[in-house]
């Protein structure tokens, strides 16, 4: 997509930001003004136990009402001292950053884990083995908001226990260097050492540890990190041609599959190869995006790509018709071209699974993030969207078999969310319910390779009878035309 500042979902992106961050600095400061009448250490109640818990009670809700780490860290150091100060902060730190790991850790384990699964397998076992020195990383790194990082952590299903770890001694530089700061009997130089000492002592020596111990048994962060690289190297490199594992049969339905939003070619690999199992022709594009990879491109756009694509090979191999399975937002690039750009002329059939043809709510995460100033495809998968009004007051052609595989566990297009609905209505589109299957497993059960399967040859077996009998009324006419016998 150009950078187009006229562009609406733009526009509407940077206004709903600038409302949040306005939003939420007036809640931080009506908070904290209400909360901290006087002095700052009025902030907490004068009892030496009751202090302690309203402490902790201020470091934990500190995330959602916005508020950086930094200011709890110097209220630790005014109220409690130079030592005490620092680590009743980092426990403090523990508790906020729990709060927003757990929230997080939902998305990831249903949306992101599954992802990485599927697109960048080499990446999560990075991520699983190495999530603490990870997060000690992200924690002694200051320009990484503690909040997001804490946000990621969950997003990226850390493990608890790493992330409490590296938190607590992830959070100690920091507050001890604030907690010396506001120390008047301590001058900045000395500030400065202890805060390096505690860092090089209690941070930085045990991580080195770690990390030598881990590289004794092959499972050291710097070689997990090259097949990171490597993996990902890879993807961002994968050609754009058609899979060439097999010899394509021009007498044979080819069947394309289209993959779904963020994702790779690599996510439909399962797939692939279930249905090449199952005696079908398979075969799939490289539908470009982030990185040339990873699919952000506009739907539209897209479809016009494949388009062009499915064009040439149909001359190249002389294939009479194809077949779509498509997944996610795949489904909607697919009926797109069979319904606004003539696609049915040369495919009757098109299986789409978790496709959101109602829209997606988690495409308003992305347009409230900047997300939303860079692919306009999240705008086009929004509820009551412009692009999915004109694709649900499309034609469908009388020939074209349209089948909605839906689930109930789909938090992308959950339920009849799935399931396509022109105006006016067609009678050839299936629902096909899998409540069994949630969206990433549409990509690799085994019963959707079977439901899929299933699906292709019997419309391809009813396409070939169909084709037989108009042959065959076709040559009994023509008999009749001659004054012959009707061939049966």
């Amino acid at each position: 997509m150009k950078f187009n500042f006229q562009n609406k979902q733009i526009r509407g992106v940077m206004l709903v930001q600038l409302a949040i961050m306005a939003v939420c600095a007036l809640m931080a400061a009506l908070f904290w003004r209400h909360q901290c009448s006087d002095t700052l250490q009025s902030c907490l109640a004068t009892h030496p136990v009751t202090k302690v818990l309203t402490f902790f009670a201020l470091s934990s809700i500190r995330p959602f009402i916005f508020t950086p780490l930094l200011f709890v860290a110097i209220l630790g150091g005014k109220a409690f001292g130079p030592i005490w100060g620092p680590l009743l902060t980092a426990a403090g730190s523990v508790l906020s950053c729990l709060a927003v790991f757990y929230i997080s850790r939902l998305f990831g384990k249903r949306y992101t884990k599954p992802w990485l699964r599927s697109n960048l397998p080499a990446t999560l076992r990075f991520i699983q083995s190495q999530d603490y020195k990870l997060a000690f990383a992200a924690r002694l790194v200051p320009f990484f908001p503690f909040d997001v990082m804490s946000l990621i952590f969950g997003v990226l299903d850390f493990r608890r226990r790493s992330v409490i770890v590296a938190t607590f001694l992830g959070a100690l530089p920091e507050a001890y260097l604030f907690a010396k700061l506001v120390d008047e009997s301590d001058s900045l130089f000395n500030s400065t050492l202890h805060t390096v000492e505690v860092i090089g002592g209690c941070v930085i020596l045990p991580l080195l540890a770690f990390e030598f111990a881990s590289r004794k048994k092959g499972t050291g962060m710097w070689q997990l990190l090259k097949a990171v690289y490597r993996e990902i190297n890879y993807e961002v490199h994968m050609n754009n041609e058609i899979l060439k594992r097999q010899t394509f049969d021009p007498n044979r339905i080819p069947v394309l599959l289209l993959y779904g939003f963020f994702s790779s070619r690599r996510s439909v690999t399962v797939l692939e190869k279930m249905l090449t199992a199952r005696g079908h022709q398979v075969l799939s594009f490289n539908l470009g995006g982030l990185l040339g990879t990873f699919f952000t491109r506009d739907i539209v756009e897209t479809a016009n790509f494949i388009d062009y694509k499915i064009k040439r090979q149909i001359e190249r191999h002389g294939y009479k018709k194809i077949q779509i399975v498509a997944h996610s937002k795949g489904g909607l690039v697919g009926l797109w071209w069979l319904l606004k750009l003539g696609g049915s002329e040369v495919c009757d059939t098109i299986i789409t699974m978790g496709t959101p043809y109602g829209g997606s709510p988690l495409t308003y995460i992305a347009l409230v993030s900047p997300l939303g100033l860079l692919w306009r495809d999240v705008g086009q998968m929004r509820p009551g969207s412009p692009f999915l009004r004109a694709l649900h007051h499309s034609e469908v052609p009388a020939n074209l078999n349209i089948h909605c595989l839906h689930s109930t566990r789909d938090f992308v297009a959950r339920g009849k969310k799935g399931v396509f609905r022109p105006t006016p209505a067609a009678p050839r589109i299936t629902s096909v319910a899998m409540n069994q299957v949630s969206h990433f497993e549409f990509l690799y059960r085994r019963i959707v390779g079977d439901k899929v399967s299933e699906l292709l040859l019997n419309d391809g077996n009813s396409c070939s009878a169909a084709k037989a009998e108009a042959e065959a009324a076709a040559r009994a006419t023509a008999s009749l035309e001659a004054g012959g016998r009707p061939v049966a």
